[in-house]
């Protein structure tokens, strides 16, 4: 099965947010900006430093996911940066299988929306975190991301 014929079942299926979609599923991050810096976690899985996000919850909007996954791991309270809806970037990335969570190989097709910091609170998960200067970002999903912002 091709990349591309994954991507159609994943956007037809009933509900194309849904984990049990083992072809693959929509998700939604926040690229957070404050002083020429942006937000970054490590992922305790891939083991590599991106933007905060993950799975969209039954009933909740691209946008609300994307709020809470960067709360939950950072405890940053925050809300989009402008009035702006539409994710700044999307993105379509393989997700090795993790035989702990019962999942195998799937696509995130995921929505990238900037948000603001509007508090601090105490994170819910144990992630590293941390603010990195634009130009020491080595993501390249990050830097298209920033490159389109400025």
């Amino acid at each position: 099965m091709t990349k591309n014929f994954k991507i159609e079942e994943i956007l037809k299926s009933s509900n194309p947010f849904s984990r049990k979609n083992s072809q693959g599923h929509i998700t939604a991050s926040g690229l957070v900006i404050n002083d020429d810096k942006v937000l970054l976690i490590f992922h305790p899985y891939i083991k590599r430093w991106l933007q905060p996000g993950g799975h969209i919850d039954e009933g909740e909007t691209p946008i609300n996911a994307a709020i809470r996954e960067v709360y939950e791991e950072t405890g940053l309270i925050c809300t989009l940066a402008s009035n702006e809806q539409d994710p700044i970037d999307i993105d379509i990335h393989l997700i090795p299988s993790n035989p702990k969570k019962g999942e195998g190989e799937h696509l995130h097709i995921d929505l990238l929306f900037q948000l603001k910091v509007e508090k601090q609170d105490v994170p819910l998960e144990a992630i590293q975190f941390n603010w990195v200067p634009f130009d020491q970002v080595t993501c390249a999903r990050i830097k298209r991301a920033l490159s389109r912002l400025s």
